[in-house]
């Protein structure tokens, strides 16, 4: 028997789910913007708690590791790093647009996945829905808003994350041909589809790394540390 613990905070509402094997137990979803820090250890402790499972039952945590939020992939990277060397658990790193894809799974066909990267930049990557199951079709990448819409398949479902921002100057020239699911309008459970991820992947054991080789990936630098244009 092996607990599948998943984690998402690279957006603005913080995901956890739990699975058994490859069967779903629990998921818990907080929609409060910049909580995570304050919330993670409570619901962690809570969904482990209610269905009687001991920290130290969970050797495998699934975690988005990106592309999102610094601040909140820092959170919950850390939490996850702290809570695998406790339980002597193993990590499966999940990109945060693979999550985000999962909101057009009752769809057929293909897939684009995009976040608000901020600056003219969005943050995407193309799936396939098969049967209900989310199929990988390009690398996670950092684009220009006009690189992001010439990519667009005419058929192809998009999902968008704003990260929080009311308006969005990236996705207001989507064509209307295609169908979008703003996931401020058509929330999902991150932490659910995080932790599915990693139960889909328990006997490949070339998934599965140490809690010290585990790594955000931002795809860029911080805005923080993106020097200003200089006039």
């Amino acid at each position: 028997m092996s607990w599948v613990l998943g984690i998402d905070t690279s957006s603005v509402d913080m995901g956890i789910g739990l699975f058994k094997n490859e069967h779903a137990v629990a998921s818990y979803s907080r929609y409060v913007k910049n909580s995570h820090a304050e919330h993670i250890s409570q619901a962690v402790e809570h969904i482990l708690s209610v269905n009687n499972v001991l920290p130290s039952d969970i050797k495998h945590i699934a975690i988005t590791c990106g592309p999102g939020s610094f601040t909140g992939l820092r959170i919950g990277i850390a939490f996850a790093k702290g809570f695998s060397f406790a339980n002597g658990a193993l990590v499966h790193p999940v990109s945060s647009l693979h999550v985000l894809a999962h909101a057009a799974r009752t769809h057929t066909g293909s897939i684009t996945a995009a976040i608000d990267a901020r600056n003219g930049d969005v943050f995407q990557a193309t799936f396939e829905c098969i049967n209900g199951k989310i199929e990988r079709r390009s690398e996670d990448c950092v684009c220009s808003k006009d690189e992001f819409m010439q990519s667009i398949l005419p058929d192809s479902v998009i999902v968008t994350d704003t990260m929080g921002y009311a308006k969005s100057t990236v996705f207001t020239s989507i064509s209307s041909i295609n169908i979008h699911l703003p996931i401020e309008t058509f929330p999902i459970k991150r932490g659910y589809f995080c932790a599915s991820t990693g139960a889909s992947v328990l006997g490949d054991s070339s998934a599965w790394i140490n809690e010290i080789d585990l790594h955000p990936n931002y795809l860029r630098s911080s805005a923080a540390r993106i020097p200003s244009p200089k006039g």
